[in-house]
């Protein structure tokens, strides 16, 4: 197997903004709110208004900070775990010697289920473990997952 057909590059995924839901939905009824007492004419200080203001832009902000500061690769060969931005961490998981995991695991709670969106749960010896948080298409990407450790697993293992 070639480098350029070892390293190709699957998928690149962030947390789903699903996740965030609450946080999305209080910004947006902080801004309906302030919206709202100026339609009414409702006299707030304006120091007031731009607390809420700034609230309500932190709301939207946090989630999305979160987003890019954890991200996951997938390719051929391998899954890198990528923390922070201007100093990052990095974990790769390389899946030959995911062949030993003995299992991998999905959890989703109902809302989750409903929208599709969970986490993904590998299970191996020591560094092997690791969790794909909150990422959209979860049943899609287990699959993908099992599909490459079984690539890579030896005749003897199968």
């Amino acid at each position: 197997m070639s480098k350029d057909e070892h390293e190709k590059e699957l998928m690149v995924l962030h947390r789903s903004r699903k996740a965030f839901l609450i946080e999305y939905i209080c910004g947006t009824l902080l801004l309906l709110f302030l919206i709202m007492i100026r339609v009414k004419g409702i006299g707030l200080s304006s120091a007031f208004q731009t607390f809420i203001l700034l609230i309500a832009a932190l709301a939207f902000i946090s989630p999305e900070i979160s987003r890019i500061m954890l991200r996951y690769r997938i390719t051929s060969s391998k899954i890198s775990i990528i923390k922070g931005l201007l100093k990052q961490t990095k974990k790769n998981v390389h899946f030959l010697p995911l062949g030993y995991v003995p299992e991998i695991n999905l959890k989703q709670s109902r809302i989750q289920r409903l929208l599709n969106y969970g986490t993904i749960f590998v299970h191996g010896s020591g560094e092997n473990s690791f969790e794909i948080k909150e990422v959209d298409h979860p049943q899609k990407i287990l699959e993908l997952i099992e599909e490459l450790i079984d690539k890579y697993r030896t005749p003897m293992q199968k």
